[in-house]
């Protein structure tokens, strides 16, 4: 029965801490591949019919249009496997000969880890809690694709609510991963919604963190200033090739430095670096069990006097604990391989 294969192959998935399941039609078979802590491997292969059923159930269950292969979708589901709620996001793309694959992305709320665990070097994520904590501004974060941007914001913002109750309200396009505890909204341009419209109405909400998925024209850049400077903290990403580029980046956007510097409350920059496993040295893989966690992030944080001081001067100064030198430290103390 196809639905007994697709859970079977989300539980397969999450037993293995799987994070993207591929779909991917080759010839007359579906390969499934599973990307392990970064790494792309590959699981096993179906018929092409049964490939194409499986698809086909999975966009049902996401409500997709089923009969619509042209064009690229997006859905999601939640499901329950062994007493967990699983939320699955599903991506669909056509190829030339109008084959879809699929991508589908898997979460459990237990995934989520308090922010100060989130990195090898605890003291560099507690002094960003340090730095928002019971206050109002805005905290930007940057990254390459897949660093893991939208899951230190979830959870800075979870880590905080451990403290007292919190309204914490998230903006997204679309919804990445359900939080029971948080109020997610998604953006939907169709019905006219977009970040700086929703950004709007949530402010009437009361919120004590407004997460905004991404910060992506000028208009949803000024209302996410414009929410900082009213008294609110509001988390979200820019792109950018490094934190300094953050600001050059909302500059370009057309944001008024001094209100930059008013309600900037630091930036963060980030990567994953994986880690070290001494069993098997420079050999290790994905599936290895050696340790349950394979990868760590790793902040580089510029804070009020680094922004102050970049306006002031248009230089960039070199911010205490740069991702190089967090390395090159990772490397002495065993964290990270010293190739």
């Amino acid at each position: 029965m196809i639905q007994n294969l697709a859970d079977n192959l989300l539980d397969q998935a999450l037993s293995l801490a799987v994070s993207d399941i591929h779909l991917i039609p080759v010839e007359d078979e579906y390969r499934i591949l599973f990307r392990i802590h970064g790494q792309l491997q590959n699981f096993t292969t179906m018929p092409f019919d049964v490939g194409e059923r499986l698809l086909a159930h999975l966009k049902y269950r996401g409500f997709m249009d089923i009969s619509e292969t042209r064009k690229p979708q997006s859905g999601s589901f939640q499901t329950e496997l062994h007493s967990q709620l699983v939320s699955v996001r599903l991506a669909t793309i056509p190829n030339f000969r109008f084959i879809e694959s699929m991508v589908i992305r898997v979460f459990s709320e237990n995934d989520m880890q308090p922010f100060q665990q989130s990195t090898v070097f605890k003291q560099i994520s507690s002094s960003i809690l340090s730095h928002v904590r019971n206050k109002s501004g805005l905290l930007l974060f940057s990254g390459s694709t897949g660093s893991g941007k939208t899951s230190s914001m979830y959870s800075l913002a979870h880590s905080l609510s451990l403290w007292s109750p919190l309204q914490i309200i998230t903006i997204e396009d679309p919804v990445e991963r359900p939080v029971s505890t948080f109020l997610q909204v998604q953006v939907n341009e169709k019905a006219g919604l977009d970040y700086a419209d929703i950004i709007r109405a949530t402010l009437r909400h009361d919120p004590d963190i407004l997460i905004v998925g991404e910060i992506r024209d000028g208009h949803t850049a000024k209302m996410v200033i414009r929410s900082a400077l009213t008294g609110h903290l509001v988390l979200s990403t820019v792109h950018a090739d490094s934190s300094y580029g953050v600001l050059a980046r909302l500059v370009e956007l057309g944001v008024d430095r001094e209100e930059i510097r008013q309600c900037l409350l630091g930036v963060t920059y980030q990567q994953l670096e994986k880690l070290y496993c001494p069993f098997c040295a420079d050999y290790c893989h994905a599936l290895c069990n050696h340790f349950s966690k394979k990868r760590t992030a790793l902040y580089e944080f510029l804070d009020k006097e680094h922004i102050h001081n970049f306006f002031k001067t248009m230089k960039e100064a070199t911010p205490s604990n740069t991702i190089i030198e967090q390395r090159k430290k990772g490397v002495l103390y065993g964290f990270f391989s010293p190739q």
